[in-house]
């Protein structure tokens, strides 16, 4: 029997047995205490949600976009994942895999913490990408894929993750539904975020994007995504919105500046980097919380960790005395840095931050 999970976005969501065996495993069940927009919520209240129902909302979308290709070019889809020996069904089910399971390494609070994870091979700084890969290869999720799904989906999972690999042309197709300029980790988070911000910003038709989908050969092999003329509005459409939503919500001043706060508290809390990407798991949104408030209620005034952890808990944060506009240009950034240095040695009693990578 289908599972069903009912999401405020797009209504009723269903999951196989395995895969709600996914979805109560300690790394999966993690992402209920990791809010989707970190401190958000102290600029806009209802930013409340979690990796967990965005998760979900991306499998959803991702299936619908997937079945929406499917139902038009149905004997391409079989010929193309033929020739790497999957059927078509399996494919499907790696794709949903692969959504549900896309965010399960995010470190707490999100993006703002993914400093402190460690460089891997290469001098690249690992992204949340990388825990997620490490993860799901771990016997707790590997298990239960290798075991309820299909042999060889853990591999297959793992490449459509890694931005830093290529996949086999055949699969490219999978690769584009969750990651492009239309797939569904976008649709599903602008149309959320939008909902729980209480902001129209990221509101679009996705539904008619949905409905365009369409495929064709692609000059390296296999397949590529593609829209009919009649997406093209709605494919505009999204990437104002996603603009809008940068602009007034993501990038907003407050909101950064607490991200920044994050930022330099959790170097302070982790003096030390990350060495096993596992370890990422044990903590989330709560845990972290619970240290800030320890921390803010120590009252020692000459520990930066403490102040920043009492900035975050009171809600005492830096008020903006220059700021530039939506599209700074080499010169605005200039002017910044320079208006930054005659302020640090104006008053040099005073904390200054410069947020230079907002603009």
């Amino acid at each position: 029997l289908m599972k069903r999970f009912r999401d405020p976005v797009h209504g009723f969501i269903h999951l196989s047995p395995a895969e709600l065996k996914l979805v109560e495993t300690r790394p999966f069940r993690r992402l209920r205490n990791i809010k989707q927009l970190a401190l958000t919520y102290l600029v806009y209240p209802g930013a409340m949600h979690t990796r967990f129902e965005h998760s979900l909302g991306v499998m959803e979308l991702a299936t619908r976009a997937f079945d929406a290709v499917d139902e038009k070019f149905g004997e391409d889809l079989k010929r193309n994942f033929a020739s790497v020996g999957l059927e078509t069904v399996q494919a499907r089910t790696l794709l949903r895999a692969t959504a549900l399971l896309h965010d399960i390494g995010h470190l707490p609070f999100s993006h703002a913490s993914e400093d402190i994870l460690p460089t891997l091979a290469g001098g690249k700084r690992a992204k949340h990408e990388d825990v997620s890969i490490a993860i799901i290869q771990s016997e707790e999720i590997s298990k239960i894929l290798e075991e309820c799904f299909y042999k060889g989906i853990v591999k297959h999972v793992s490449l459509l993750l890694d931005e830093h690999k290529e996949v086999r042309p055949e699969l490219q197709i999978l690769k584009k539904i969750m990651s492009s300029q239309f797939d569904a980790d976008k649709m599903d988070y602008l149309a959320r975020d939008s909902l729980h911000c209480g902001v129209g910003y990221g509101n679009f038709d996705y539904l008619r994007l949905l409905e365009t989908l369409r495929i064709k050969e692609a000059e390296s092999g296999g397949l590529e995504l593609s829209l009919e003329r009649g997406g093209v509005h709605t494919l505009e459409a999204m990437m104002l919105a996603r603009y809008w939503m940068f602009t007034q919500v993501y990038f907003h001043k407050t909101r950064r500046i607490y991200d920044l706060y994050l930022k330099r508290y959790l170097k302070l809390w982790y003096d030390k980097q990350y060495e096993n990407l596992l370890d990422v798991a044990k903590h989330d949104d709560v845990t972290m919380m619970s240290q800030i408030y320890e921390d803010a209620n120590l009252g020692d005034n000459s520990s930066e960790r403490c102040k920043l952890a009492k900035r975050i808990l009171e809600r005492k944060h830096h008020r903006v005395v220059y700021e530039d506009g939506n599209h700074a240009d080499a010169k605005d950034k200039k002017i910044a840095v320079r208006a930054n240095e005659e302020l640090r040695k104006a008053y040099p009693d005073i904390d200054f931050i410069l947020d230079i990578n907002a603009s």
